[in-house]
């Protein structure tokens, strides 16, 4: 014979006296089940009755969890459809209590959190009136036990309550702790996202002023590419922007597939640095790499290192004076497992306080500086070199310039969340 969960909680909302209701996550009845078995069971020839859905049997563990005695557990036949409610009846020497729960509907997120309407308690009358109800499915030794059941004393009742006062307190801290975390992330989240659309007026700014002289006067050809150098240059700052940001999600995430595909090292210099130095300015220090030609392949996503190297070499001609010099370099360390790449420079350099922080998203080492970017640029390649099982590291001292240094493991592709691409 099997009851629905409904049955069971009118019953012992009925008796009402000694039964507490209420509505209470996973984590609360899982405390309140270990500690009602505390209180139940302390001896031999106990018993647990246990009816409920998928997960039953998780509860009745959790009940028993911390109990010293041999309890025996009878399962008895749910109603259908339950779901994952569940109904405990602990019944030990002296004392028993009740316990029954039902997830609230509908609900729409984690089962962690999931309310459940709840009612429970430790009086005899209110067992009394259960084992009625299920005389036919428990047997006359079961019922004959709960009739000789009596209230737990006062004694016990406060240590209940005070087990149930220090979880409520301890999830209480727990919350707060969450919400201060929480709270802080929003407003480093509302700060970053200001800096960002400021990073993004100028450029766009810079953008609009350049196509409106275009429609609005003629110019001479020079002048016409001079104009269009403006908005292309400010396009392409608005679109590398855009994609770092996009990109750190990616990673921050594991959810970028690296496209390894097999490197020279040489190569993969040359392609960022031979551009810079074409482009290079007269007042723009001066760029050098050196890369030998015997280094073995690595496996890695071209792409990716390619804005890895690019962005901590353009920081380099960003903080570099026209008198300095920038260089890159690669070499094998670690009896040649691994591959240490190097840009290093001749610049205003980084202090010590900064250095601990200077691959965290958004941060800035110089707020005051007017060539600041949005600070993700190092947080991006700290990521991007990670997601290749490397580390990034910076040596820098004020005034003396500074070397970001990265060490890849070198590897013969494969892994992972790894597409290989060998064309």
């Amino acid at each position: 014979m099997s009851h629905p969960m409904n049955a069971f909680m009118a019953r012992l909302q009925h008796v009402g006296v000694g039964v507490i209701s209420g509505c209470y996550t996973p984590a609360t009845i899982a405390q309140l089940a270990q500690s009602l078995g505390r209180l139940a069971f302390f001896g031999d020839e106990s018993v647990l009755l246990v009816a409920g859905g998928d997960q039953q049997r998780a509860w009745a563990d959790l009940a028993l969890r911390g109990v010293d005695v041999q309890v025996r557990r009878i399962d008895l036949l749910a109603a259908p459809n339950v779901g994952t409610g569940f109904i405990l009846i602990g019944v030990g020497p002296a004392h028993g209590f009740a316990l029954l729960a039902y997830p609230i509907e509908p609900v729409e997120r984690d089962e962690s959190v999931r309310l459940h309407d709840v009612c429970w308690c430790v009086s005899p009358a209110a067992l009394r009136e259960l084992a009625d109800m299920l005389h036919e499915a428990i047997s006359a030794d079961v019922i004959r036990r709960i009739a000789a059941l009596h209230a737990p004393a006062s004694e016990l009742l406060l240590r209940l309550s005070s087990n149930l006062l220090d979880f409520a307190a301890r999830q209480h801290s727990t919350l707060g702790v969450a919400n201060r975390a929480l709270s802080e992330r929003m407003r480093n989240q509302e700060d970053q996202t200001r800096m960002i659309v400021h990073d993004m007026r100028a450029p766009l700014h810079t953008l609009l002023i350049s196509i409106k002289a275009l429609q609005r006067q003629r110019f001479d050809p020079d002048g016409q590419n001079e104009l269009l150098g403006v908005a292309r240059d400010s396009a392409s700052y608005l679109l590398t922007l855009t994609e770092t940001v996009l990109d750190s999600a990616r990673l921050e995430t594991n959810d970028w597939s690296l496209k390894r595909q097999p490197v020279r090292l040489i190569n993969l210099v040359q392609s960022v640095c031979d551009p810079l130095e074409v482009a290079a300015r007269p007042d723009q220090a001066r760029l050098r790499h050196m890369v030998a030609d015997d280094l073995p392949m690595i496996w890695i996503d071209r792409t990716l290192m390619e804005r890895v190297l690019m962005n901590l070499i353009t920081n380099a001609i960003k903080y570099t004076p026209a008198s300095g010099e920038i260089s890159v370099t690669a070499r094998l360390i670690h009896d040649g497992h691994t591959v240490e790449m190097s840009v290093s420079d001749s610049g205003q350099g980084i202090s010590k306080e900064a250095q601990a922080h200077i691959f965290e998203r958004f941060y800035q080492a110089n707020e005051n500086d007017r060539r600041r970017g949005t600070g993700l640029g190092l947080y991006f390649c700290r990521l991007a070199v990670e997601a290749h099982g490397g580390s990034i590291a910076v040596q820098s001292a004020v005034s003396q310039g500074s070397s970001f240094i990265i060490s890849l493991p070198i590897t013969t592709g494969g892994g992972d969340r790894v597409t290989l691409v060998t064309g």
